[in-house]
C-alpha cells in the first residue's frame, strides 16, 4: 500500500519512531485500514447504494437525513455546464410524489425552514440533499424517506418548471458576482492548472442555464442519479432497525443504468514553473498575497496516516501562532498572516502560505512572511512550543469525547458524508482520542519540524496578488514578488524568543464578598443571587453539554455615556485593550499561560449597554473567574500604547480603500439619509481614525466596566452549585462597585428621519441592483408587540419567497427583517432585501410591498399561521435542550423585567396567538408613511 505519495512526507513518514504508540493496545494494527466506529451502521444494497445509520438523541425527537450523489459539475459535458446545480434546484420543483411547492409545504406544515432544515448544494465532485424532519408522527417518517426516494430516481424534470427556475439560478448566479468572483475567474485557472475544475464551475455557464432543453437536464440525471453513485445517510433519536427497513425497501428497488460511464476523478496536472496572477480591482478595498504549494494527497487510511496529520497540524498551529505574534508589533510588517493546507479536488492538496499586505509595504511583508516560515524551516520549534500545542489538541480531543454524547446529528451526518465521498475513515470519538494522546505523548520536536520541508519546494507553486486599483498601488512584477520571497528565505530573523511570563494568573487573591440574598425560582430550575456588591448572578444548571460553562454579563448604558468626541475612543476600547492583555501579561502571554485550559472572554461596548461574554469548562472556572477578575480590575496599561500603534496601522489600512466597496459606499449613503451629519453615524475613515485616544479608552472602560452593582451576571451549563458558590464570592463579590442607582442609557439626538426617504447609488461593475427598504418609528415596547412583529416578519419571509422566487423567478433570496427596540426608547426597525436584475428592481419592490399591504389588509393565510405557529413550538421544543437557548432567554428575561415562567409557557402563547395580531404589527411597523427605499444599481445605470 502506498501510504504517502509526497517525497517530502514519505522521509517524514519513514522517520516516526517505533515507541510513539506505545500507550496503543498491543493487537492494534497500525498499518491496516482504521476500523468503522461501532456505533455507526455501514451498509451497502445489491445495486450498490451505500448507507450509514446512527442513533443520536441531538437534538431529541429529530432525525437529519441526507440523500448524497457522488457526481457534481465535473461530470457535466460541455453543454452541461450549470446542470448539475440546475438539477438540485428541480428536485424541490417537483417530483413523482411531491408536486412544485408541495415538498416545501410539507416540511413548514411540519415546523421545518426552507433553507435550515430542507437544502441542497452541488460542487466539483459530488450533490447534497439534506432534510431535517421531527420522528414523532410515523407520516412524516415515511414522507421524509419517500422524498428522499424521489429525490434519487422520481425528479419530474417538467420543461415548464425548468423554464420557470432558469431566472432563480441567474438570480444566484448574479448574486455572486463582484470583486471576489472576477479575481476568482482570473486565480482559478493557475490555481487549477490545466485541469477540469477551472472549466466547470458549479454555478455553470449562463448560457447553457438559460437554454439547455429539458432532454439535457434529463439525460445527465439518468446518467449519473444512481444508486451505485449514492448514499443514504440517517443520523437521529430513531430506531436503527426500522430506519435500516425503511432504507432497505426503498432503495432496493433502484436500477443502475445499463452502459453508465465510470465515474472517475479528475486530476490537478503538476507543473514545474511558478505560475503567477498579479491582479487589480477598483472594487478590492485590500492587498493580499497568496502563495501555493500543491502536493498529491495524503493517505488517510491507517493509524500512521492519522499520526502523520496530527504532526501536519501541529506545524501550522506552531507556524501560526508566531505569525499571529508579528501582527502584535507597534509597526507590524503585514496586517494578518497564516499558513495551512488546503485541498485543491479529490487528487490534490497544497500548501498555502497567504498575508494581508500594507500599501507601499508589499515587499517588506512577503519577505517577513517568507523569512518567518524559513526561520521555522530551519530552525524549528521549541519544546516548550510545543509542549503548549499538544497540551491545547489533547484538552480539545478530551472535551470531544466528553461532549460524544451531546454531539448534534448534523455533525456525524456531515462526516459520514466525507466518509462516502472521499473515503474518509470514521473510527469513533474514542479511537480519535486514543491516538491523539498516544501519539502525542512522546511525539520528538524535530520529527515536527521536519514539516517544514515541503515549504521549500518551487515547483508546483502559483502565487497570487491582489491590490485595488488606485493611486499608490502600483502592482509588483513577478521578478519582484519572487526577490521579496527568496530575500525573506535568506533573511537573518535571529533565534526565536518565546515570550512566556511565569507569574501567576492572579496574584493577589481578592477579598472576597457575600451572597446577601437567594431566590431560588424552582419552575425553571434557575438560582438568583444578590450580592454584596450589588451585582446579580442567575444560575442555571443542565446536562446539556458535560464539559461546557456560557456566561454573559451586562449593565446599561454603553457609549449612549460618552461625549460625542469621546465615541471614537469608545468604539475602539475593547480592541486596544484586548491586545494589550490584562495584568502583567501581554496578549502573547495570556494566551501562552491559558495552553491547555477550554475558557475564553471577551468584552464590548456597545450603544446602549457594555457587556462580557465568556465560555469555560467546568474544570477551568477558576481560572476562568480569575480571568474575569482581572479583565475588569487590571487592564494591561504598560503595554497599552504598543497596543495602540499596532490596531491604529492594521485599522488604518483597512479603512484605507473602504470606498472603493460598493457595500460600503451603499450603506453609508443609508445612514446619510437618516442621520445627516451626527457625529455617530460617519463613515469609519482615516479621519475618524485621528479621534482615536488610547488614555481615554483606558478610562472609558473602567467607567463602564468597574461598577459590578449596574452587572447582572448569567452562568448556563455544567456548574456544581457549592464550588460555584465560593467562586462567585471571591471573584464577582469582590469587583468595585460604587453604588447609586443603577445607570440607565439616554437617548441621543439621533434619531432616524420621518416620512418618505429615498436613496440611489451607482457603484460597482456588475449587472446587479442591490435593493433595501426600511420601515422606522417610535414604537411601544412589550412582549406582546414583539412577538406579534416576528409572528408578520415569519408570514412575510414566507409570501415574498414565494412570490418573488417561486411565481417571479426575480430573485434568489429574499430577507425580511424586523425588530422592536426598548432602549432607551420604544422603536421599530423593519425592511426587506434582495439582489436582483437592475430591470427589474422597481417592479420587485412593487410586489414585495403588495404583499406587506396584503397582510395589512387582508390579514395572513391560514395555511401560512399554522406554518409559523408549528416553526416557534419545534424551535423552542428544540431549544428547550440547548445551553445557547437558555442564555438567550435567561438574558432576555432579566434585562426586560419579565417573569422567568414566561420562558416555558411560550408553546401555549404560541398557540393561543390570534392572526390578527400580526396583521395589526404589519400595519404599525411597515408605515408606508416612514418608508426608506435605497437601490445599490451598477454604474453604467441610468
Amino acid at each position: 500500500m502506498q501510504l504517502l505519495k509526497s517525497p517530502v512526507l514519505s522521509l517524514l513518514f519513514l522517520a516516526v519512531p517505533v515507541w510513539a504508540w506505545a500507550q496503543l493496545p498491543d493487537d492494534f494494527d497500525l498499518e491496516g485500514p482504521l476500523p468503522v466506529d461501532p456505533e455507526v451502521r455501514v451498509g451497502e444494497l445489491d445495486n450498490g447504494l451505500r448507507y450509514y445509520i446512527r442513533e443520536n438523541s441531538r437534538p431529541e425527537n429529530r432525525v437529519s437525513l441526507r440523500l448524497v450523489v457522488n457526481a457534481g459539475s465535473l461530470q457535466e459535458e460541455d453543454d452541461q455546464r450549470g446542470i448539475a446545480h440546475f438539477l438540485e434546484h428541480m428536485a424541490f420543483n417537483g417530483t413523482k410524489n411531491f408536486r412544485k411547492q408541495e415538498l416545501v409545504n410539507f416540511l413548514e406544515s411540519i415546523g421545518m425552514r426552507f433553507g435550515q432544515h430542507l437544502n441542497a448544494s452541488t460542487s466539483f465532485d459530488q450533490t447534497i440533499y439534506k432534510l431535517e424532519v421531527p420522528w414523532d408522527d410515523p407520516d412524516v417518517v415515511d414522507k421524509a424517506f419517500l422524498i428522499l426516494e424521489d429525490w434519487a430516481s422520481n425528479i419530474s424534470l417538467d420543461p415548464f418548471e425548468i423554464e420557470a427556475e432558469r431566472g432563480v439560478i441567474v438570480e444566484e448566479w448574479r448574486s455572486g458576482q463582484g470583486a471576489s468572483q472576477r479575481i476568482r475567474d482570473q486565480q482559478y485557472p493557475l490555481v487549477y492548472y490545466n485541469s477540469r475544475y477551472a472549466m466547470r464551475l458549479p454555478i455553470g455557464s449562463m448560457f447553457v442555464v438559460q437554454n439547455a432543453p429539458a432532454e439535457r437536464f434529463v439525460d445527465f440525471y439518468k446518467k449519473w442519479y444512481r444508486p451505485n453513485l449514492m448514499s443514504v445517510i440517517a443520523v437521529g433519536d430513531f430506531d436503527a432497525e426500522e430506519v435500516e427497513r425503511q432504507i432497505i425497501t426503498r432503495f432496493s428497488r433502484l436500477e443502475n443504468p445499463e452502459g453508465a460511464p465510470e465515474r472517475v476523478n479528475s486530476s490537478v496536472p503538476d507543473h514545474e514553473e511558478t505560475l503567477f496572477s498579479i491582479v487589480s480591482d477598483p472594487e478590492i478595498t485590500g492587498m493580499s498575497a497568496v502563495v501555493y504549494l500543491k502536493l498529491d494527497p495524503a493517505s488517510d487510511q491507517t493509524a500512521l496516516d492519522y499520526r502523520q496529520h496530527l504532526i501536519e497540524r501541529i506545524y501550522f498551529s506552531l507556524l501560526n501562532q508566531r505569525l499571529g505574534e508579528r501582527t502584535l508589533d507597534a509597526t507590524p510588517p503585514y496586517i494578518n498572516a497564516s499558513v495551512g493546507s488546503t485541498r485543491l479536488g479529490r487528487e490534490k492538496r497544497a500548501y498555502a502560505m497567504s498575508a494581508g499586505l500594507f500599501q507601499g509595504r508589499v515587499e517588506e511583508g512577503l519577505r517577513y512572511l517568507a523569512a518567518e516560515v524559513a526561520r521555522a524551516s530551519e530552525a524549528g520549534f521549541s519544546q516548550s512550543e510545543l509542549d503548549r500545542v499538544k497540551a491545547d489538541m489533547i484538552r480539545g480531543m478530551d472535551r470531544a469525547y466528553e461532549e460524544r454524547e451531546n454531539t448534534q446529528s448534523s455533525v456525524f451526518a456531515a462526516e459520514y458524508t466525507r466518509a462516502f465521498t472521499v473515503d474518509e475513515p470514521i473510527p469513533g470519538i474514542k479511537l480519535e482520542r486514543d491516538m491523539t494522546r498516544a501519539f502525542l505523548a512522546d511525539l520528538d520536536v524535530a520529527e515536527v519540524n521536519r514539516v517544514g520541508d515541503a515549504f521549500k519546494q518551487e515547483s508546483n507553486r502559483v502565487i497570487l496578488f491582489t491590490a485595488p486599483e488606485g493611486e499608490g498601488y502600483e502592482l509588483p512584477s513577478e521578478d519582484q514578488l519572487l526577490a521579496a520571497i527568496d530575500s525573506g528565505r535568506a533573511m537573518d530573523l535571529g533565534a526565536y524568543v518565546d515570550d512566556v511570563s511565569d507569574a501567576p494568573l492572579l496574584a493577589e487573591m481578592p477579598v472576597p464578598g457575600e451572597i446577601v440574598s437567594e431566590t431560588y425560582h424552582e419552575e425553571v430550575d434557575v438560582h438568583d443571587w444578590t450580592l454584596s456588591n450589588g451585582a446579580r448572578v442567575i444560575i442555571k444548571s443542565t446536562d446539556f453539554k458535560n464539559d461546557q460553562v456560557l456566561m454573559s454579563a451586562f449593565s446599561e448604558g454603553g457609549s449612549s455615556l460618552v461625549l460625542d468626541d469621546e465615541f471614537i475612543p469608545s468604539l475602539t476600547t475593547t480592541m486596544l485593550l484586548g491586545e494589550a492583555g490584562v495584568g502583567p501579561f501581554n496578549t502573547i502571554q495570556l494566551e501562552k499561560k491559558l495552553a491547555g485550559k477550554a475558557l475564553r472572554l471577551s468584552p464590548s461596548i456597545g450603544a446602549t449597554s457594555e457587556s462580557l461574554s465568556g465560555s469555560s469548562s467546568p474544570q477551568d472556572l477558576e481560572d476562568f473567574f480569575k480571568l474575569l477578575y482581572l479583565q475588569i480590575t487590571q487592564p494591561n496599561e504598560k503595554d497599552l500604547a504598543k497596543a495602540f500603534e499596532s490596531v491604529k496601522n492594521r485599522l488604518s489600512e483597512v479603512v484605507a480603500n473602504r470606498s472603493k466597496s460598493p457595500s460600503a459606499v451603499f450603506q453609508d449613503a443609508i445612514e446619510e439619509a437618516y442621520y445627516g451629519d451626527h457625529p455617530r453615524h460617519q463613515p469609519l475613515n482615516l479621519g475618524r481614525l485621528e479621534e482615536m485616544d488610547a488614555r481615554l479608552s483606558l478610562e472609558i472602560f473602567k467607567d463602564r466596566f468597574q461598577n459590578a452593582g449596574d452587572f447582572v451576571f448569567v452562568f448556563v451549563g455544567t456548574i456544581d452549585l457549592e464550588s460555584f458558590r465560593e467562586q462567585v464570592k471571591t471573584y464577582v463579590a469582590s469587583l468595585p462597585t460604587r453604588g447609586g442607582e443603577p445607570e440607565k442609557a439616554i437617548a441621543l439626538d439621533d434619531k432616524p428621519k420621518s416620512g418618505r426617504l429615498s436613496v440611489d447609488v451607482k457603484k460597482g461593475l456588475e449587472e446587479k441592483a442591490n435593493v433595501r427598504l426600511f420601515f422606522t418609528g417610535d414604537a411601544e415596547w412589550s412582549p406582546e408587540n414583539r412577538y406579534a412583529l416576528a409572528f408578520a416578519r415569519g408570514l412575510l419571509n414566507i409570501r415574498m419567497r414565494e412570490v418573488l422566487r417561486e411565481e417571479n423567478g426575480g430573485v434568489y433570496g429574499v430577507s425580511v427583517f424586523g425588530s422592536l427596540g426598548r432602549i432607551p426608547e420604544g422603536s421599530y426597525s423593519t425592511g426587506f432585501g434582495f439582489s436582483c436584475d437592475p430591470e427589474n428592481a422597481e417592479q420587485l419592490v412593487q410586489l414585495g410591498l403588495f404583499e406587506i399591504i396584503s397582510l395589512q389588509e387582508d390579514g395572513p393565510r391560514e395555511a401560512n399561521v399554522q406554518k409559523v405557529k408549528e416553526l416557534h413550538v419545534r424551535e423552542h421544543e428544540r431549544g428547550l435542550k440547548e445551553n445557547s437557548f437558555w442564555m438567550r432567554n435567561l438574558v432576555g428575561v432579566v434585562s426586560e423585567g419579565r417573569d422567568f415562567s414566561e420562558i416555558l409557557s411560550f408553546p401555549d402563547r404560541v398557540k393561543a396567538f390570534d392572526p390578527g395580531e400580526a396583521q395589526g404589527a404589519a400595519k404599525r411597523y411597515f408605515d408606508m408613511k416612514n418608508l426608506l427605499i435605497a437601490y445599490l444599481w451598477p454604474e453604467y445605470g441610468e
